[in-house]
């Protein structure tokens, strides 16, 4: 935990093979570590050192945390079934078995929502088209339509619109007849961005205007995700609910376990909050420039 004689005030880069070391030390060990996340991480990495905005190391060690358990996936994992003389099994046909798994393991990139919604009201495609006035017309299967302008205000074009559709009811007719691009809006990114209006909105608060809106597939880009994540955590705005890094992190306070209510509520924060706490001390050991004064 901070204490009174840490400076984390910080503006600099990081050595990487500092950073390498002590995160194959760190995590390593554990079930859904994988090697092949060293570079998604650098990659990341990268992005905080170029943020002139994120001036504090733990602020930093929070991103990396919080990544870390948001980009965690269950993947598929195939390799070949062995006999007792350790030789590939065949089957009837002479064709190697293959046996799947399907393990949880970290990704430290931006990733779909697991099971992209599944089962909630954003999970179903919706249809987007441009307007002669430079609004943005959102048409849900249930046949509600919106209008979207280019500054983010969100008007109903029927009668009691409410946004989000039950998943896996039936389109009407007038989704199904309306000529605007499909797209989906579930889960993206290193935090998850949800909701064709919160694509909407947040794409403008990171100057991509409605970019994010007409293709939300560029919230995978690393670029894209951490501006969204930065933007949220610094200000409160969209997914952070209000909360920003300042609440948690100010002098010598630092409360990793609260600041999980930026993201997610309190899931899963004592967890992150260890595994910041563990970013922390690497970053503070990695740090290659002297440390702004405090």
């Amino acid at each position: 935990m901070a204490t009174a004689t840490v400076n984390y005030l910080y503006l600099g880069t990081y050595d990487r093979s500092v950073v390498q070391t002590e995160f194959m030390k760190a995590f390593s060990g554990g079930a859904n570590y994988r090697t092949d996340a060293i570079p998604d991480m650098f990659v990341l990495l990268s992005l905080i050192e170029r943020d002139p905005l994120i001036i504090d190391i733990r602020w930093a060690a929070y991103m990396l945390a919080t990544v870390m358990k948001e980009t965690t996936t269950r993947t598929t994992v195939e390799r070949p079934a062995l006999n007792k003389k350790g030789k590939p099994l065949l089957d009837k046909k002479g064709k190697p078995v293959i046996l799947k798994s399907h393990p949880w393991l970290m990704m430290m990139a931006p990733v779909d929502e697991v099971g992209k919604g599944k089962g909630r009201k954003y999970h179903e495609p919706v249809k987007v088209s441009s307007l002669p006035d430079g609004s943005v017309q959102i048409v849900e299967q249930d046949g509600d339509k919106f209008k979207m302008t280019a500054t983010g205000v969100v008007s109903a074009l029927t009668k009691k619109a409410v946004m989000g559709t039950i998943d896996g009811g039936a389109a009407v007719k007038a989704y199904d007849d309306d000529k605007g691009a499909e797209q989906a809006y579930y889960g993206r990114g290193y935090v998850q961005l949800t909701w064709w209006s919160n694509y909407a909105t947040t794409g403008i608060a990171i100057g991509s205007g409605l970019q994010l809106l007409f293709d939300p597939e560029l919230v995978k880009q690393p670029e894209t995700a951490y501006k969204i994540m930065s933007h949220g955590m610094r200000t409160g705005d969209g997914f952070a609910n209000g909360r920003t890094f300042a609440k948690y992190f100010t002098g010598v306070k630092t409360d990793y376990v609260g600041a999980r209510a930026m993201v997610n509520g309190s899931d899963c924060a004592d967890e992150i909050a260890g595994v910041a706490e563990t970013f922390e001390a690497i970053l503070l050991q990695a740090r290659t420039v002297k440390p702004v004064a405090p």
